[in-house]
């Protein structure tokens, strides 16, 4: 029983997760072709720095179909705790990507500033920037729907960075709409350029960040600690919370507690106990997958060992 749930319900609870994420990676793929070529065309910077934000959000959709598959597979010999810390080694050299493809849009758009070299683009591109706009939030909403319902942390972020980019592209139709409006605003539209760099840099920082604090075994905030505390405390015939501890494999979160209970209990009865928590654990939060209970006298005399301890 010391492993939890299984890692192989993984690929059960993740196909709603794969389905909606394939289908924005679609959709992304004819928006990083479409806003690339009128961006080019039609002399917008912005467009096309929206289309390279379209491209981290079709990687992404990548790293998020990735993870699910690969990161649900079981644990193995070489694994025991699963393979869900690749998704966030793939997270990892995401943020990295992003925040180079960032910097080099935001150094064009300045250079174009410096140079005065800055026009008006063609009217085509406001129609494609609306288009972007309705189709990303269009995925936010299918995205975040399904996150819901599945609860995989991944599938959330990856639902905020379709807002991102519908936020970006409404970025892009105001600063290519100012830019036609008089030849004095022609540089707005490599000024939005820059605006959307930033966007993509920080969401690179942020991927990149949280990713490497989940890979070096960060613990859960303090909030859910408590919570989840006050919830083992309130189960029949637990006494006490001892050396409760949490870290992050992958997404999902491996927990050891020391249970204090009545030391008359016998060992079945302290089994039992222990069982209840450990099931009560895992059903507070799908993401807990594996919950290791240590059970300890709750009164023992001073100076004695750890005393009897039972792991499930």
């Amino acid at each position: 029983m010391s492993q939890g749930r299984s890692l192989r319900e993984g690929p059960v609870r993740t196909d709603g997760s794969v389905r909606v994420t394939v289908r924005g990676a679609i959709l992304n793929i004819f928006l990083v072709v479409v806003k690339l070529a009128v961006g080019v065309a039609g002399g917008s910077r912005a467009l096309v720095a929206d289309a390279a934000h379209s491209m981290s959000d079709l990687v992404s959709d990548g790293v998020v179909i990735w993870g699910l598959v690969v990161g649900a597979r079981p644990s193995d010999e070489c694994h025991h705790y699963g393979h869900a810390k690749v998704e966030l080694l793939a997270e990892m050299i995401l943020g990295a990507i992003l925040m180079a493809a960032g910097l080099g849009i935001a150094l064009d758009s300045v250079r174009s500033i410096l140079s005065g070299g800055g026009s008006a683009p063609s009217v085509i591109v406001l129609p494609v920037a609306a288009l972007s706009a309705v189709s990303k939030e269009y995925l936010y909403r299918a995205t975040i729907r399904v996150a819901r319902v599945t609860g995989h942390p991944s599938l959330v972020a990856n639902a905020w960075h379709h807002r991102s980019d519908a936020l970006t592209s409404l970025g892009v139709l105001l600063g290519a709409g100012l830019a036609m409006t008089s030849p004095g605003l022609a540089v707005a539209d490599a000024i939005t350029g820059i605006l959307v760099a930033v966007v993509v840099i920080r969401i690179g920082v942020g991927i990149g960040w949280e990713a490497a604090a989940r890979l070096v075994d960060t613990a859960p905030s303090r909030d859910y600690m408590r919570r989840m505390e006050e919830m083992i405390l309130s189960m029949p015939r637990a006494r006490s919370v001892r050396d409760l501890k949490m870290r992050y494999v992958g997404h999902l979160i491996a927990m050891e507690v020391h249970l204090g209970l009545d030391p008359s209990m016998s060992v079945k009865e302290s089994h039992d106990v222990a069982k209840e928590v450990k099931k009560s654990i895992m059903r507070m939060d799908r993401r807990v997958f594996d919950v290791v209970v240590h059970v300890e006298p709750e009164e023992r005399a001073q100076g004695a060992g750890r005393g009897a301890q039972e792991g499930l």
